[in-house]
Formats: C-alpha cells, structure tokens, sequence
C-alpha cells in the first residue's frame, strides 16, 4: 500500500470516472469496489474522512416511492456506500463525540425515511402503494444495519461512542412489528437489524429482546417462523445462562406457535409450502441442539412435566419415523447431549425411565429401518452420531444397559443370542471410533436377517 496515491484514487471513485458516471452498470460496480477500498485502507484516510463523507452525502439519499426521481445508485449500491460511510467515520481519528454526531448524521435520514414511510403506510388503503412504502422502510432499516458493519463487538461500538445511535435507531425501528400491513417485509427488515444487534451491542440489546420475540410470534406462517428462529439462536448462543430466565419463559410459547404451523393442512400440489413446512422442522431440530450444545438445557427442563415429555417424543419420532438423515443426525446429537446432561444416578429425576423406554430402543429402531440407506453418505453419518449416543448411555449405564439389552429389548428382535451378546461387549470394550464401526456392520447384518 503507498499511501500517497490514496487522493487521487479517491477522486477516480468520487467523480465522473466512478460514482458519477453515466452509465449506471458502472455506477454499480464502483459503488462495490469503493466499499471494498474504503475497507481495505479505512485506517489510511484519517486527512480525507471529513471531505469523502461530504462527497458521498447526495448518494446516500433514501427516495421515496412516489416522487419517480432517479437516484444515481440502486438500493443495492446504495448497501455499499453506507457501509463506506460507516467505516470511514468508525475508522477515522476523530475523538468519539465526533465519531458519534457523524454517525447520528449517517443514521438520521434513515430514522426519518422510516418514520415517514410507516406512518403513510398505516393510512394506506391501495396494497400497492403499502408494498412500495414497506419496501423504502426496509431499505431505510437494512441501510441502518449495513453501517453497523464497521463494529465486530461490543468493545469497537463503545470506543466509538456511536452505541446510543443505534439503541435509539432500534427503539424507532421496532415499530414496524406493529404493522398491519406487508408485515413478511417488515418483520425480515427489524429481525436482520437485530442479528447486527446482537453482535454489536451485546447485554445492551437485552431489553429490547422480550418485545422483538413477542411480536415475531404473531401471525407467523412456516417462512416466518424458519427465518424467525436463527435470531433466537443466536441469542441463546451470544448469552448463555444469562438468557435462561427469558428463554424459559418463552419456549413453550414459541414451541406451540411451530406445532400448530406445521399441523395447518398443505395443498399437496403447493410445493413452497410443503418445502417450507420441511425447513421450519429442521430449524426446530436446530433450535432444540442450539439449546443443548450452549449447556442450558434447563430450559427445558424446568417445563411442566407434559410439555417436557412432549418435545422430547418429536425428538424421537423425527429420529425414528422422519426419512431425513440430516435431520436425524441433529436429533441423535441434541439425545446425546440430553444423555449427557440429565442422565446417570444424579440426572434428571423421571429421564432414566424415559431413556429405557424411547431413547434406547430408537438408537436401533431408525437405523434398522429399510428407508435407512447405509448407502448414503448422510445417512452413514446419521449412523456415526446413533453409535456415539449409544456410548454415552453406556458410559451413564454401563451394566444397566447392557443388562437391559440382553434381557430385555434384545430378545424383541429377530437378531439370536451370539450376536447380542457381541454387541454388549463391543459397546463396552470398545472405543468410539472403533465401536462405530462395529455398529455399522452390526446393522448392516441385522437389516439382512
């Protein structure tokens, strides 16, 4: 890098060479690789900062829908030019008071775009006119977000002083969840905004997270709730035990909202939405191990006894019924860390029976299966995650196991005694990797006879 050819390269991009030409494809693209510049020397242009966002001011103009003036960039370029103008005043050496009324400038006209385009929206009668004011509010929102790039944690928005312009900006923004109208547009807008939250104001976006939840819940379809859950797992995932009090609080609520959307009859010919309904199943699998995998399984836990029951039998039956490796793959990972958390003489009181009664006897159930094709490769992986459930039983079991097996679930299949007994032996002499691969061929031979 030779930082003095930094002036007349900007130049290229701000005048009728770049950002200013009169051909909008190249207009596009400079708007792309000006992003990419400001980001690879935003630690170079502490003499320009001042002069570039200056420059840039007029590009960076939300048009309303109803005025037919032609901006120079689309919205898409215009994505690129406020995550510029983000890096440039983050990146800059100006003292953080600076810092903050340059981005409460950046983030103002978006503020205001919002404010004006949702109260034209709820006096809006014509869908057509709703969908063009819903769409300017979520470019107002998604440009918001987009400057937000500039911050990788919370610690660079607390340098910065910018952390209250975007509480604030929140705060407006979460309106939009109220929408009587194009909420799919809206709802998108407000959960991305929140993703970019999450990452930049850590514990700060705490309070704001009860409201954002309870509305995302409302008049949701399979999409809604497929898109809506990564935002609670990330949540869970960014604060751990912190969290619990809430997530407890709200799981059943959000659990029950996902039943009776996938309970709601699919026009079998509707092939969106029978392949909607398919990912909402999985992201509930996703959101069950996201609960598992960040050690606060209380959560589940500490629902009443029915409710508890109830999410781990879909647990069992996608393992068992559901013809989707993938999906049984995280269902024997999420038993895994069940097994692992509340099982053993000091587990969960009521879990041992349950583990007797479902777990084990799924663990050989789905693999034995015809749909259970040893020849797919998800499926052999399926397989690797059932084998490493069944040693952790063991290592919570040991002989409680294998003297369950042989006396009791063993002799309900058509398998004989030898290889009974090998299993029980294999599962406790061997280890992991190895016994995989003995449990491979032991289903494999069990599927044959």
């Amino acid at each position: 890098m030779e930082p003095q050819h930094i002036p007349e390269i900007l130049m290229a991009f701000l005048d009728e060479r770049g950002l200013r030409h009169r051909h909008p494809t190249v207009r596009s693209r400079v708007a792309y690789l000006f992003g990419r510049y400001i980001k690879s020397v935003k630690t170079l242009l502490h003499a320009y900062s001042e002069e570039i966002l200056k420059r840039i001011q007029d590009l960076l103009v939300i048009a309303p829908p109803e005025n037919g003036h032609q901006l120079a960039l689309t919205s898409d370029d215009q994505l690129f030019m406020f995550e510029a103008a983000g890096n440039i005043i983050v990146y800059s050496n100006y003292e953080p008071q600076k810092k903050q009324f340059l981005m409460k400038n950046l983030l103002a006209p978006t503020i205001d775009k919002f404010t004006t385009m949702y109260e034209k929206l709820l006096n809006e009668t014509d869908e057509n006119q709703q969908a063009a004011y819903a769409e300017i509010i979520n470019q107002a929102i998604s440009y918001a977000s987009r400057t937000s790039k500039a911050f990788h944690t919370q610690q660079t928005i607390k340098q910065t002083g910018c952390q209250a312009c975007y509480t604030e900006a929140l705060e407006v923004f979460l309106r939009a969840l109220n929408t009587p109208y194009q909420h799919q547009v809206l709802h998108s807008a407000v959960r991305q905004y929140l993703h970019r939250m999450i990452v930049c104001l850590d514990q700060s976006i705490l309070p704001y997270v009860p409201i954002a939840v309870e509305h995302l819940l409302k008049k949701c379809d399979a999409r809604d709730l497929h898109e809506f859950l990564p935002l609670i797992n990330q949540i869970i995932s960014k604060f751990k035990k912190t969290i619990v009090p809430f997530i407890q609080e709200v799981f059943m609520p959000i659990v029950t909202t996902i039943f009776n959307v996938l309970q709601q009859p699919v026009d079998s010919l509707d092939t969106q939405a029978t392949r909607d309904k398919q990912m909402l199943q999985r992201s509930y699998f996703q959101f069950l191990q996201t609960i598992t995998m960040n050690d606060v399984t209380e959560v589940i836990a500490n629902q009443e006894a029915q409710n508890c029951k109830q999410v781990l039998l879909t647990i069992i039956q996608a393992v068992v019924d559901v013809n989707d490796p993938v999906m049984q793959k995280t269902c024997f990972n999420i038993l895994k860390r069940l097994v692992e958390a509340w099982g053993g003489k000091n587990g969960l009181p009521g879990f041992s029976d349950f583990m007797y009664e479902y777990i084990v006897p799924a663990c050989f159930m789905a693999p034995l299966k015809q749909t259970f094709d040893l020849g797919d490769a998800q499926t052999v992986l399926a397989l690797g995650e059932d084998s490493s459930l069944l040693r952790t039983i063991y290592s919570k079991e040991e002989q409680n196991l294998t003297s369950f097996l042989q006396q009791k679930y063993f002799p309900s299949l058509p398998l004989g005694a030898e290889p009974a007994q090998a299993f029980c032996r294999a599962i406790q002499d061997m280890d992991n990797k190895t016994f995989k691969n003995y449990f491979k061929m032991f289903v494999d031979s069990a599927k044959k006879t």
